[in-house]
């Protein structure tokens, strides 16, 4: 039933594409590239993830500053603690013997519940036409939101199943994992903000010669300078490549973007191990105004956590995006919303972004 969900909703954003591009412009659009939103799934956030690259340019001193804020709603758990759930005799907050009595299961099993938001606050300077580098500074914010009443009265009126929310209470930050025979019980977060790793980076562009089309090349870091921190860092340095490729026509933009990244660590106490993840992103932009775009943005990626026994969090993860942004002058702002698309016990259900950036572009 839940997979219906998602492909009803994945339909309606694909209508609703459709339906923007067939709008008439009314003159040739400032194409901006693809979002820039990362993946904000519970064992993946902490680790280097490699945004997908703008498509505006500017000369030499060209700088920009950019806030992306976003918030997940996350709700999963593996069919063994789905199974303690139903047992109880409550359907109130996990206590500690809940969180015990998961631990001491004998197998593989996790349960994540509660919202998440990210401020990723970064500065680009341009060092030649071609050639950028910037920083990243994430902030982290942890507890139980208010999107879980929300969630679920969706589900209702479209006649979707609860996925067990109706187990446990609303607007609460609970995790218990034993993945990969690793032990945790958080049944509040640890720390309920804070600051994670810096990303530093630098970025060069070659456009394809008498095509609509640039190369463009990316290469990032993500420096553990404190050493590993609950909730805040795996305690790894991690290191990212990627490489997209960006059309850019009178008023849409098609954008495809390749990466790896070689991480390690601990994320929600569950080691991660030393991997490389490859991550695939696609996009489409149109221009509906001179200054107003839409884009449609598809992700895939595998899993950071594979040392386990549970395929459902070994599965690759899908998520589809919807976004709106605008640019007047020199600010640009925006609004994104996404949902996973299949295997939905390793992504969030629901996440929202805004976009906010201040450019200051020389020729």
């Amino acid at each position: 039933m839940k997979f219906q969900h998602k492909l009803s909703v994945a339909a309606a954003i694909a209508l609703a594409v459709s339906a923007l591009a067939g709008s008439p412009a009314q003159a040739q659009a400032e194409l901006m590239g693809p979002l820039r939103i990362r993946d904000m799934t519970p064992f993946n956030i902490l680790r280097l993830d490699m945004i997908p690259a703008h498509a505006v340019t500017g000369g030499p001193g060209s700088w920009a500053i950019e806030a992306e804020i976003s918030r997940a709603n996350t709700f999963v758990m593996s069919d063994n603690v789905g199974a303690y759930l139903e047992r109880r005799p409550t359907h109130g907050p996990l206590r500690q013997s809940d969180a015990e009595a998961i631990l001491d299961l004998g197998e593989d099993s996790y349960y994540v519940d509660g919202e998440v938001t990210e401020l990723d606050l970064t500065f680009h300077y341009g060092l030649t036409r071609r050639s950028s580098v910037y920083l990243t500074l994430p902030a982290y914010d942890f507890g139980g939101g208010f999107l879980d009443g929300t969630v679920e009265r969706f589900h209702d009126a479209f006649g979707f199943d609860s996925q067990g929310r109706d187990l446990v209470a609303r607007d609460r930050f609970q995790a218990v994992v034993a993945l990969g025979n690793g032990r945790a019980a958080f049944l509040e977060p640890p720390v309920a903000t804070g600051v994670g790793d810096p990303v530093v980076g630098v970025r060069h562009s070659w456009p394809l010669r008498n095509s609509h089309w640039t190369l463009v090349a990316d290469g990032a870091a993500k420096l553990a300078l404190r050493g590993e921190r609950p909730f805040l860092s795996t305690g790894s340095n991690d290191f990212g490549l990627q490489t997209s490729l960006q059309g850019k026509f009178r008023r849409q933009g098609i954008y495809l973007s390749t990466s790896v990244v070689r991480t390690d660590g601990r994320v929600l106490g569950v080691p991660i191990g030393s991997r490389v993840v490859p991550t695939v992103t696609a996009a489409y932009e149109v221009g509906v105004t001179r200054q107003t775009n839409v884009i449609l943005q598809l992700y895939a990626s595998e899993s950071a956590i594979r040392d386990t026994s549970i395929d459902q969090i070994k599965e690759n993860k899908y998520q589809a995006s919807l976004g709106l942004r605008s640019r007047r002058g020199r600010l640009l702002y925006g609004i994104a919303v996404t949902e996973n698309v299949a295997n939905f016990e390793n992504t969030p259900d629901v996440g929202v972004s805004l976009t906010l950036a201040w450019l200051s572009l020389r020729p």
